[in-house]
Protein backbone atom coordinates (compact mmCIF):
# COMPACT_ATOMS: atom_id res chain seq x y z
CA UNK A 1 0.00 0.00 0.00
CA UNK A 2 2.98 2.43 0.60
CA UNK A 3 5.62 0.91 -0.45
CA UNK A 4 8.23 3.15 -1.79
CA UNK A 5 6.49 6.32 -0.73
CA UNK A 6 7.45 8.72 2.03
CA UNK A 7 5.14 9.36 5.23
CA UNK A 8 5.18 12.23 7.16
CA UNK A 9 4.44 11.05 10.97
CA UNK A 10 1.99 13.02 12.28
CA UNK A 11 1.44 12.38 16.44
CA UNK A 12 1.23 14.40 19.32
CA UNK A 13 4.24 16.54 20.90
CA UNK A 14 2.91 18.93 23.55
CA UNK A 15 2.34 18.22 27.10
CA UNK A 16 2.36 19.59 30.37
CA UNK A 17 5.56 17.92 31.74
CA UNK A 18 8.90 18.21 29.95
CA UNK A 19 8.79 14.25 30.62
CA UNK A 20 5.63 14.13 28.61
CA UNK A 21 7.66 15.96 25.40
CA UNK A 22 10.27 13.28 26.10
CA UNK A 23 7.99 10.34 26.30
CA UNK A 24 6.32 11.88 23.04
CA UNK A 25 9.34 12.41 21.25
CA UNK A 26 9.86 8.49 21.80
CA UNK A 27 6.94 7.81 20.67
CA UNK A 28 7.18 9.56 17.67
CA UNK A 29 10.86 7.55 16.80
CA UNK A 30 8.88 4.69 17.76
CA UNK A 31 6.08 5.34 14.92
CA UNK A 32 9.04 6.24 12.39
CA UNK A 33 10.63 3.05 12.44
CA UNK A 34 7.35 0.73 12.91
CA UNK A 35 5.61 2.42 10.14
CA UNK A 36 9.01 1.92 7.82
CA UNK A 37 8.94 -1.62 9.17
CA UNK A 38 5.35 -2.62 8.64
CA UNK A 39 4.78 -0.61 5.44
CA UNK A 40 7.70 -0.28 3.78
CA UNK A 41 7.76 3.38 3.27
CA UNK A 42 10.41 5.71 3.88
CA UNK A 43 8.94 7.91 7.32
CA UNK A 44 9.53 11.44 8.51
CA UNK A 45 8.77 12.95 11.83
CA UNK A 46 10.49 16.27 12.95
CA UNK A 47 8.84 16.36 16.49
CA UNK A 48 10.97 13.18 16.82
CA UNK A 49 14.24 15.38 17.17
CA UNK A 50 13.47 19.04 17.02
CA UNK A 51 12.73 19.82 20.35
CA UNK A 52 15.96 18.91 20.92
CA UNK A 53 16.93 22.58 19.44
CA UNK A 54 13.88 24.02 19.82
CA UNK A 55 12.22 24.42 22.98
CA UNK A 56 8.10 23.67 22.20
CA UNK A 57 7.44 26.37 25.07
CA UNK A 58 8.48 29.50 23.53
CA UNK A 59 6.32 30.76 20.54
CA UNK A 60 9.02 31.67 18.23
CA UNK A 61 10.81 28.25 18.84
CA UNK A 62 7.59 26.53 18.04
CA UNK A 63 6.55 28.39 15.55
CA UNK A 64 9.84 27.32 13.41
CA UNK A 65 9.37 23.91 14.46
CA UNK A 66 5.88 23.79 12.94
CA UNK A 67 7.17 25.63 9.13
CA UNK A 68 9.95 22.85 9.44
CA UNK A 69 7.29 20.20 9.82
CA UNK A 70 5.37 21.58 7.03
CA UNK A 71 8.41 21.85 4.70
CA UNK A 72 9.04 18.19 5.37
CA UNK A 73 5.24 17.21 4.47
CA UNK A 74 5.44 19.20 1.42
CA UNK A 75 8.03 16.39 0.08
CA UNK A 76 5.86 13.52 1.78
CA UNK A 77 2.91 11.65 -0.39
CA UNK A 78 0.92 10.30 2.70
CA UNK A 79 0.12 11.72 6.10
CA UNK A 80 0.10 9.28 9.05
CA UNK A 81 -1.73 10.24 11.99
CA UNK A 82 -0.57 7.48 15.14
CA UNK A 83 -2.58 7.37 18.03
CA UNK A 84 -5.63 8.05 19.27
CA UNK A 85 -5.40 11.83 20.33
CA UNK A 86 -5.14 14.63 18.30
CA UNK A 87 -3.06 17.88 19.27
CA UNK A 88 -3.40 21.57 18.26
CA UNK A 89 -0.31 21.00 16.49
CA UNK A 90 -1.46 18.22 14.92
CA UNK A 91 -4.88 19.18 13.64
CA UNK A 92 -2.83 22.56 11.63
CA UNK A 93 -0.89 19.56 9.82
CA UNK A 94 -3.91 17.72 9.14
CA UNK A 95 -5.69 20.59 7.69
CA UNK A 96 -2.08 21.58 5.39
CA UNK A 97 -1.83 17.62 4.24
CA UNK A 98 -5.67 17.94 3.00
CA UNK A 99 -4.80 21.22 1.17
CA UNK A 100 -2.35 19.96 -0.32
CA UNK A 101 -3.80 16.97 -1.72
CA UNK A 102 -1.89 13.89 0.45
CA UNK A 103 -3.44 11.23 1.24
CA UNK A 104 -4.45 10.60 4.72
CA UNK A 105 -3.90 7.54 6.95
CA UNK A 106 -4.89 7.27 10.74
CA UNK A 107 -2.70 4.39 12.40
CA UNK A 108 -4.08 3.02 15.82
CA UNK A 109 -2.34 0.04 17.57
CA UNK A 110 -4.88 -0.39 19.70
CA UNK A 111 -8.22 -0.47 17.60
CA UNK A 112 -6.57 -2.16 14.62
CA UNK A 113 -2.73 -3.48 15.14
CA UNK A 114 -1.49 -3.33 12.02
CA UNK A 115 -4.02 -1.57 9.61
CA UNK A 116 -4.03 1.50 8.41
CA UNK A 117 -7.94 3.52 8.06
CA UNK A 118 -7.70 5.90 5.05
CA UNK A 119 -9.36 9.28 6.27
CA UNK A 120 -10.86 11.08 3.16
CA UNK A 121 -11.83 14.10 5.11
CA UNK A 122 -11.68 16.01 8.71
CA UNK A 123 -15.34 14.85 9.86
CA UNK A 124 -13.85 11.36 9.86
CA UNK A 125 -10.79 12.24 12.12
CA UNK A 126 -13.44 13.94 14.36
CA UNK A 127 -15.98 10.51 14.08
CA UNK A 128 -12.38 8.46 14.57
CA UNK A 129 -11.95 10.23 17.38
CA UNK A 130 -15.24 9.71 19.18
CA UNK A 131 -16.00 6.03 18.29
Amino acid sequence: MLSGKKAYICSPLSAPTPEGISHNMEMAKFYLVRMKQIYHCRTFASHAHLPLMLDDTIPEERTAALRIGIELMKICNVLIICGRYVSEGMKSEIRKAFEMGMEVFWYDSNRKPFDLIQIESWKEITDEMSA
